[in-house]
């Protein structure tokens, strides 16, 4: 093969000595807090339900294993309002809440907002430009300077999208420091719908955000800082699968009522078909420990752990705590998952899985901090 001349001038570039660092996770839910039962008898008022659909609603959500969620306003204040109102209140509600795990993850791992090189942000449950990554820095006092990057509307595979560019910027950067935050107001998205699929999508969703602070070197390294926590772990690239079927099974549209939300089925089926050869193809060699699983519903975790024939619940106790706790917070509900099971003290090597639109999977491995 014949070199361009052009190529064979540019410097060749080193790779770092060590892969990216997982440093902390902060976490954070609004102050309102919805029962399960709470929610059955508002949307069913909402909707003005029959008894006999009344009573299909409440077991669905029964089914939900979700006991209670969070939200940044009361259904009834949301129900009727236009896109345009809900992304008014997102504007509004969604700096703080963002802020507040952020500024949670920036302190456990040990740093100062000014160290802060890189900034990613992942919604898609609300878009204004300027929008919440100008809002998090003037909120922050992160450096004007920092490096901005928004992923919008990729659902709820949203946060290993986040974590894969903090892992470029600090694989190109070992000085690198970047906070990824996920932020989704779901509850912005309640609609006047009493189709199948929109009862199925209101029964799960809730509001929520989650930070990280991956970096390139360890903290005692980053700009002279002080020595800090140990990190939680190594990051890899991991790896994506695209399904050749399913484009409609799992959708997020834009309506003049909010954003519409579909769930077929089908997606469990083709999860559970598909989700051992994906881990054994990708990640056989790591000798996985155990997974983080989004918890998108108890059929998604069903199917899993169907497909990956774990022994029983509590190979994926973390994900469904976290959905009992507080529903599927979309992006970032991962990024819970994998907090708590750190807090269960649960052992490294972990594997993120989460899912969403396309039919996509996506896989990002935990590494153990000690390995190099």
């Amino acid at each position: 093969m014949t070199v361009s001349p052009t190529l064979e001038r540019l410097p060749r570039i080193s790779r770092p000595s060590t892969t990216p660092l997982l440093r902390s996770i902060g976490t954070a839910v609004p102050h309102i807090r919805i029962g399960q039962d709470e929610l059955i008898d508002e949307l069913a008022s909402l909707w003005e339900l029959s008894r006999t659909r009344r009573e299909r609603w409440a077991r669905l959500c029964r089914a939900s294993g979700i006991q209670q969620r969070y939200g940044t306003r009361p259904p009834r204040e949301v129900f009727s309002l236009p896109t345009s109102a809900r992304m008014d209140i997102f504007a509004e509600e969604a700096p703080p809440l963002a802020m507040e795990a952020a500024d949670r993850a920036i302190r456990d791992a040990g740093i100062n907002a000014s160290d802060v090189t890189d900034l990613i942000v992942v919604s898609c449950t609300g878009f204004s430009a300027p929008g919440l990554d100008v809002a998090l820095i003037e909120r922050l006092g992160l450096s004007g300077n920092v490096r901005r990057t928004m992923i919008g509307y990729m659902g709820c595979f949203g946060a290993i999208t986040g974590l894969r560019s903090a892992i470029g910027a600090c694989a190109a950067d070992p000085d690198a420091c970047a906070l990824v935050v996920c932020c989704e107001l779901c509850s912005l998205h309640l609609r006047d719908d009493q189709s199948m699929e929109n009862q199925v999508a209101t029964s799960l969703f809730g509001d929520g955000a989650a930070a990280v602070i991956v970096t390139g070197s360890p903290s005692e390294e980053l700009n002279g800082a002080a020595s800090g926590p140990p990190s939680l772990g190594r990051l890899a690239l991991g790896a994506t699968k695209l399904l050749p079927e399913g484009r409609d099974w799992m959708s997020w549209r834009i309506t003049d009522a909010g954003f519409a939300m579909t769930l077929s089925k089908r997606v469990p089926e083709a999860l559970e078909a598909t989700i051992a050869s994906f881990v054994e193809d990708h990640f056989d060699r790591i000798g996985l420990a155990g997974y983080c699983v989004h918890p998108g519903g108890p059929g998604i975790l069903d199917a899993v752990q169907r497909g990956l024939s774990l022994p029983n619940e509590d190979a994926l106790r973390s994900a469904r705590t976290v959905l009992c706790e507080k529903g599927n917070m979309s992006s970032g509900t991962v990024l819970f998952v994998l907090e708590e099971a750190m807090r269960a003290g649960e052992p490294l090597p972990t594997l993120l899985l989460a899912f969403g639109p396309g039919l996509t999977i996506e896989a990002l491995p935990i590494l153990p901090a000690t390995a190099q």
